[in-house]
């Protein structure tokens, strides 16, 4: 991790990380740099010390309250924007896309089964996209990998990318952690990816032995925090200072990223079109600065 000062690096929550092998058409699209091998199962990338603003954040009952899983306080974590916004994705009708199936803040899985309350009170901390194992995962945009490594819990292995201002195109720093990836990625705490680089696979790690029983349930998870400044506290996880937690979606929606006024928005306003790369290298549209996380298949 990056000392912060101009250019503060950080984070975003519950540590955890990632990644497998590719199939010949993604490939073929992401390049040489994105050809991932040799990537660990276990173990753990732990973010390197120094940084800004060591604090125990564990010790802060407002950040235990809302952003650790095991005791979320539901008011602390609505105050922190954890609330169900009613963003949906709208697909190509060009494209195959994989699907996402649990969104931010809902209380259903994506076989419809109600969640555990052990976890956010039984809320749902971002959203699901089902995905074979080994499918690529892309960088939703250009960013900085902050840390990566495996979680307690359902947490699995996970890398968290940061995004700066420019990297996104919004006014505050953004943050995205890809959970359950089938395997950790040849990548280094402090490097640069690029919008649609393949940067994990998907997997079921943290799904096994539970409510999906031995075999798991292969999909990302993707959660996503913002914040106006690049700093972090870190205790129990990684926490972006005055870190709210932000609706996935809102990354294709653009302003507001804040939960509170995207509830409020009329319900027309809550179909968002999807950006995306295509498995043969197609951005669509051209100039956009955020990815659906999976390539979609032109039709």
């Amino acid at each position: 991790m990056r000392a912060l000062g101009a250019i503060a690096v950080v984070a975003a929550i519950v540590a955890v990380a990632m990644v497998a092998a590719t199939p010949p058409a993604a490939e073929a699209q992401m390049g040489e740099r994105g050809k991932l091998k040799g990537g660990k199962k276990g173990g753990r990338k732990p973010t390197p010390p120094g940084g800004p603003g060591k604090v125990a954040a564990d010790t802060n009952p407002e950040i235990i309250g809302a952003f650790i899983p095991t005791r979320a306080n539901l008011d602390a974590m609505r105050i922190r924007g954890f609330l169900e916004t009613g963003l949906a994705p709208v697909y190509p009708d060009d494209a195959d896309c994989p699907l996402m199936t649990s969104a931010f803040g809902v209380a259903t899985r994506s076989d419809g089964s109600q969640r555990s309350r052990r976890f956010y009170q039984g809320r749902h901390g971002g959203f699901d996209i089902p995905a074979d194992e080994g499918t690529p995962i892309l960088a939703l945009a250009d960013g900085t990998v902050v840390t990566m490594g495996e979680g307690a819990a359902i947490g699995g292995l996970a890398i968290v990318l940061q995004h700066a201002p420019e990297d996104t195109g919004l006014d505050v720093w953004t943050y995205t952690e890809y959970k359950h990836i089938q395997e950790l990625p040849p990548l280094t705490i402090g490097q640069r990816v690029a919008m649609g680089e393949l940067i994990a696979r998907a997997g079921k790690t943290g799904t096994t032995g539970g409510y999906y029983g031995a075999d798991g349930f292969s999909h990302l998870h993707m959660t996503a925090f913002f914040s106006t400044g690049g700093e972090y506290e870190i205790g129990h996880m990684l926490i972006p200072v005055g870190g709210q937690w932000m609706d996935p979606m809102a990354f294709f929606r653009r302003a507001p990223v804040e939960s509170v006024n995207l509830i409020d928005l009329p319900e027309a306003e809550k179909s968002v079109p999807i950006a995306f790369k295509t498995t043969d290298g197609r951005i669509v549209p051209e100039g956009t600065k955020v990815v659906w996380p999976f390539a979609c298949v032109p039709r």
